[in-house]
Formats: C-alpha cells, sequence, structure tokens
C-alpha cells in the first residue's frame, strides 16, 4: 500500500462541540459511510438546577469545557498517532481549542500528537462534510511533511 493510506489511517479527526465530541479513528476513504464515536458532554442543568431555561440560554450555565469532559476526550484518543482537531468559532467559544489548551497541560502524550486545529462552521455541516474538509487539510499537511 501507499504510503499516504498508512498516513490516513492513523490520524484521528477529532470535533469538540458544546454537547458531543465526535471521533473518527481514521480517515475513511470517501466512499466509505462510518459513523463517528460520540462522547457525550455533561449536562450542564443536570450539575446546575438552580439556573433557570432563561439563563441557560444565555449561556449562564456550567461550561462545556469541563475537564471531565476533556479527559474523556483525550481517553479515547490512545491509539491516534495523529490528532486533528476541528472546531467552531473563535476564542473561548471554540471548544477544540479549549481542549488544545487542556491536553498540553494536561494530557501531553495527547497533546504531542496533535498535528493541528481547524476551524469549520460546525452546525451547517453534516458529518461527511466535516471529513471531506478534514480529507483536504490533511491532505495538504501530508505534503509538506
Amino acid at each position: 500500500m501507499a504510503e499516504s493510506n498508512n498516513h490516513t489511517h492513523a490520524v484521528a479527526i477529532v470535533v469538540v462541540r458544546e454537547r458531543e465530541a465526535l471521533i473518527w479513528h481514521g480517515l475513511p476513504p470517501r466512499t466509505e459511510h462510518v459513523v463517528p464515536q460520540r462522547i457525550v458532554a455533561p449536562d450542564a442543568h443536570r450539575d446546575h438546577r438552580h439556573v433557570r431555561t432563561s439563563q441557560a440560554h444565555h449561556m449562564h450555565h456550567a461550561d462545556a469545557d469541563d475537564p471531565k469532559y476533556f479527559d474523556e476526550i483525550a481517553a479515547n484518543l490512545g491509539d491516534a498517532e495523529r490528532i486533528l482537531l476541528v472546531g467552531h468559532g473563535h476564542g473561548r467559544s471554540n471548544l477544540s481549542h479549549g481542549f488544545a489548551k487542556h491536553v498540553e497541560r494536561h494530557h501531553r502524550g495527547v497533546s504531542a500528537r496533535v498535528i493541528g486545529e481547524m476551524n469549520a462552521n460546525l452546525p451547517a455541516l453534516q458529518d461527511h462534510e466535516i471529513l471531506d474538509l478534514a480529507r483536504h487539510w490533511y491532505a495538504g499537511y501530508v505534503k509538506t511533511t
């Protein structure tokens, strides 16, 4: 097999969202439909019952960047040789960036394997479109390494 195919299977694509993270273990060809592993974020309403619904709608609730959520994502990346993070937004609202900072401090083995962060309009994309963007990003990465 060509080396690029080995690279393709060695990468994990990790989408970090407020309510769930998606992990593809390997970058499947376009012809394959692969269901990602889903990691559900802690329920902010369960932990903070005193928060009113109106407050929750205005982001007055527990942070989605809960260390336990990030730790669980990191724990599921044990066998990935390379990790591409995909997030949405800028600054604190980009949870993939928050995850990258968390693993840099607490999971150095995972952090060392992060090859990049990609920003995408996640609410507007379906899973196969996220994978297409990741394939494009990764193809550029492989050419430069």
